[in-house]
């Protein structure tokens, strides 16, 4: 899979229990701006498979960015999201 802006994916945590939460995919290789990267707004993407996240969290805070994170299942890494499965 090659996120896109605006894909939810499912993010590991990398401190703490690890606890796997839901993030939306807040830049990409196509759509992050290289003028706030040079700027030095905004880290540059390592490759077309990392991304830049905001990650949902149940607390009070709402959630957290996190940056040039790269594919994978363990912590501090984005998986897609699995398939829907009926509720038995």
């Amino acid at each position: 899979m090659i996120p896109m802006t605006g894909d939810i994916v499912r993010y590991r945590g990398k401190i703490g229990h690890q606890a796997t939460r839901a993030a939306i995919v807040t830049a990409d290789v196509r759509t992050l701006d290289p003028r706030g990267v040079e700027a030095g707004h905004v880290p540059a993407l390592d490759s077309a498979r990392h991304v830049h996240l905001w990650v949902f969290t149940p607390g009070d805070s709402g959630g957290w960015a996190e940056y040039n994170v790269p594919p994978g299942d363990g912590p501090g890494q984005w998986s897609p999201q699995p398939t829907a499965r009926p509720l038995v």
